[in-house]
């Protein structure tokens, strides 16, 4: 079986670490001639973490990664917490905020350690056609490849997904700003909620900075975020001023689609989501790691696909679904945002924890990994 994954992103790694520990072959097309470092930080929650952990990379965050304990909850306006909820799992596993980059060199570095992969940069799909085996054209610089399964792991704008007609992401008319703070941030992730928007900030670089993300109507919060957020918490204000802008992302998203004959999509290329409950890097791990399972299992590869999507399509649309409730919770205005908070305060933080267990308790299905 000739496996062929498009981008070389967390969840195209993922997916072809997972596949080669099950002694599959794998090549990676990557469009980029070389993965840069990428300034912005991300969450990883205990159920991400347990597949990072069976494949080895989750020790090689250990010493730039930082644990959290809790997701603290605050009042926009005065920066009074409302609510600190518990973000490990029922048995006890952890939650790490991190930078994107220490998490993508981890995987890269697994991957080039790894024999049964090949990574190819540089080459960029112009062409994909299936006769039965997939032919993958690229710049005239490089010759076709073929491949009996492709992997749609290029991200929100799909080339794949593109070139097989599918329709563009959409956008959700809300941007995110992102900066990087060059000073410690406080323990555990914070978040404060306002009317229309929102920011959290969350340590990073081994707790040496603080990542902080704006998050509100696009064209308003990208024109000029520290006007945006005036009269908010002044400690929230203090981190906007400063912190280096690395830029602006129009936040989109797309109804999922799993696969087609021969053909597995995952990460943002399948489900592009809000980032309201810090899943989407997760997701894209999961998708790796179910879908090289399936894989591994099933030597007909469309019952492998059909499992794929059977085994992920009900939990992303239950994140979804919980997406979507943040961002309604979350961007209430007063007086609504009021009653809101009396909910949350009056809530004990164990019961907060159990209502995410399905969540975070989430544990990677077994694959036999090869011993050769």
């Amino acid at each position: 079986m000739r496996i062929a994954i498009a981008g070389a992103g967390i969840g195209g790694l993922t997916a072809a670490l997972a596949l080669a520990r099950a002694g599959r072959e794998v090549t990676v097309f990557e469009r980029a001639t070389a993965l840069t470092p990428v300034g912005a930080g991300l969450q990883l929650s205990p159920n991400a973490l347990d597949v990072l952990d069976r494949l080895g990379v989750a020790r090689d965050l250990e010493g730039r990664a930082v644990p959290a304990e809790t997701v603290t909850l605050r009042r926009g306006s005065s920066g009074r917490a409302i609510a600190r909820i518990p973000v490990g799992s029922q048995d006890g596993r952890g939650y790490l905020s991190l930078l994107r980059a220490d998490l993508q060199d981890a995987l890269l570095a697994g991957a080039q350690a790894e024999p049964r992969i090949e990574l190819r940069f540089g080459h960029e799909i112009l062409a994909a056609r299936r006769e039965p085996a997939w032919v993958l054209q690229f710049s005239q610089d490089h010759p076709a490849a073929h491949c009996d399964v492709l992997v749609a792991a290029d991200g929100v704008h799909s080339s794949i997904g593109m070139l097989l007609g599918g329709a563009p992401a959409r956008s959700e008319g809300v941007a995110a700003v992102r900066l990087r703070v060059r000073q410690p941030a406080s323990p555990g992730i914070e978040a404060w909620l306002g009317a229309r928007a929102h920011a959290v900030a969350y340590p990073v670089a081994a707790g040496r900075e603080t990542n902080l993300v704006l998050i509100g109507p696009d064209a308003e919060v990208a024109e000029a975020p520290a006007s945006f957020f005036d009269g908010w918490d002044k400690r929230l204000l203090g981190l906007i001023e400063a912190g280096d802008t690395l830029g602006v992302w129009p936040l989109l998203t797309r109804t999922p689609r799993w696969r087609a004959p021969g053909l597995a999509y995952l990460g943002d290329a399948a489900h592009a989501m809000l980032p309201y409950a810090a899943q989407g890097a997760a997701m894209a791990i999961e998708d790796g790691w179910v879908l090289a399972s399936c894989l591994a299992r099933s030597p007909d590869v469309e019952r492998a696909l059909h499992d794929y999507e059977a085994a992920r399509a009900t939990r992303v649309a239950r994140v979804l679904s919980r997406v979507a409730f943040h961002r309604r919770v979350y961007h209430l205005p007063a007086p609504t945002s009021f009653a809101r908070d009396l909910v949350l305060m009056a809530t004990p933080a164990k019961r907060l924890n159990r209502q995410l267990a399905w969540l975070y308790d989430w544990r990677a299905p077994p694959i036999d990994f090869a011993t050769d």
